[in-house]
């Protein structure tokens, strides 16, 4: 790949991949033209003017269908005024979050499958290590010696310009944080340092 990469007759490289990955192909040849998509850490506002149920069942969807691993996942819920505070919100996601089957994408009944590869690095500490003032509202099992298949996971408590709200972590943990009012949260969703995709639920 970098004798590929680096050879002068190449003058564009499109990616798909990691922004590290982009980085790296950079350092190899820093005036080659990189269209890089390299995902981003996604965030969905739900305000308490949401249809609460659809708004939990979407960012249920969106965070842990393909195991969290795809470019569009939801990785933060942003809870907006009195959903941030309320139980019944949390307890009904964690339920959510529960039910899913965890399996073999041979089983037709499997709602979350394996991680591409066993959980390293970054993924490794999203999924076993909390940051300051997080707690787990589910925490994360791994469920088999391969260290590929893991339950999902949803911490609670995660803080502006935390590593949990800056770093993607690509794989089935979500994390929760809470803001006053409408414009903090979309400074919130705005924070890091790259997005892909952004979601609001309101039916206001």
């Amino acid at each position: 790949g970098k004798r590929l990469l680096s050879h002068p007759q190449v003058d564009r490289v499109i990616l798909t991949g990691a922004s590290e990955t982009a980085a790296l192909f950079a350092s190899w040849r820093p005036e080659l033209a990189i269209n890089a998509e390299t995902s981003g850490k996604n965030a969905l506002v739900i305000t308490p003017a949401a249809d609460r149920d659809l708004a939990i069942a979407d960012l249920v969807r969106s965070a842990f269908g393909h195991a969290g691993q795809k470019c569009s996942a939801a990785s933060l819920a942003i809870l907006v005024g009195s959903v941030g505070t309320s139980d019944r919100f949390r307890r009904q996601l964690a339920d959510a979050v529960t039910s899913l089957a965890v399996g073999s994408p041979l089983d037709a009944a499997t709602q979350v499958g394996p991680l591409v590869e066993p959980a390293t690095g970054k993924l490794a500490r999203g999924l076993t290590r909390l940051g300051e003032g997080e707690t787990w509202l589910v925490k994360p099992r791994q469920l088999d010696d391969t260290e590929r298949l893991w339950s999902p996971g949803v911490r609670d408590g995660v803080q502006p310009g935390s590593d949990f709200h800056r770093t993607e972590f690509f794989g089935p943990v979500l994390g929760i944080m809470t803001a006053p009012d409408l414009r903090t949260a979309i400074a919130l969703q705005n924070a890091t340092d790259y997005g892909l995709t952004a979601g609001i639920h309101s039916l206001d």
